[in-house]
């Protein structure tokens, strides 16, 4: 158990430590105005837990509008992430193929389609900036982040008439999994107000705590009641768009 919650006791080493860091080098750094920036992200994650039963490596798209206070480099805000992953582990249909592995549309005829994994993530999240120049927003990056995932199996029918999966039928096959979820991110962010480019990357460790939202499969006859630990690890580069709020604004700075 302790080894598997390393990376947040790393995360949360760094956090408590960083304000003893910052304050060695406070004389040093230039005023920054409170301001919202926009963060655009995309990552490449690994499953771990149960996710890694029923799906292989996944992508990540998010988008995060976050706050940072006046003069400093803590901020909040919000993240919403959509998942999505071109490998299914496990074959849900299992009830609706024939006898020599094929699909069996009500029209008699064959079907075929395909499947995929799809989610998303919505939550909170704070950060703080652990800054080694004179730029209290660009430095060592490190979040945390509380929220909601979702996932489930995605059906694209090619050809044939399916309606097993369609309507009420689909909620007995798609595996729809949800629950509470933490997150926890360490990388590098580069943010300067003079500066025309602004990005950051680094890596993010996602803890899901799931069930299933469906409670019965019908390809095994039987309720979903199991509680599951989802886990994603992966790596993200992302691109920000800042707005500053000035006291006394002469220009504006975006």
């Amino acid at each position: 158990m302790i080894k598997k919650n390393i990376p947040v006791y790393i995360i949360l080493f760094f956090m408590f430590s960083s304000a003893l860091i910052a304050q060695e080098i406070q004389t040093e750094k230039s005023n920054e105005d409170s301001g919202v920036i926009t963060e655009f992200s995309y990552g490449f994650f690994i499953p771990g837990g149960d996710l890694q039963n029923r799906f292989g490596n996944n992508f990540k798209v998010d988008i995060s509008p976050v706050y940072y206070f006046y003069n400093s480099s803590f901020s909040i805000g919000l993240e919403i992430s959509y998942l999505f992953g071109s490998e299914v582990k496990i074959n849900p249909l299992s009830n609706l193929i024939s006898y020599d592995n094929q699909l069996i549309g009500t029209d008699k005829t064959f079907a075929s389609l395909t499947m995929d994994e799809r989610g998303y993530q919505a939550g909170l999240k704070i950060g703080k900036i652990i800054s080694f120049d004179n730029h209290i927003r660009s430095g060592l990056k490190l979040e945390l982040g509380i929220g909601i995932i979702r996932h489930w199996i995605h059906f694209q029918k090619d050809f044939g008439v399916l309606p097993q999966l369609e309507g009420e039928y689909l909620k007995g096959y798609d595996r729809l999994t949800g629950g509470f979820s933490t997150k926890e991110f360490f990388g590098y962010q580069y943010l300067k107000r003079d500066s025309r480019i602004n990005f950051y990357a680094g890596f993010e460790f996602v803890q899901g705590f799931t069930k299933s939202l469906r409670r019965y499969n019908y390809d095994q006859a039987a309720y979903d009641l199991d509680k599951r630990k989802d886990f994603l690890f992966g790596f993200k580069i992302g691109w920000i768009l800042p707005l500053y709020i000035m006291k006394n604004p002469d220009e504006i700075y975006y």
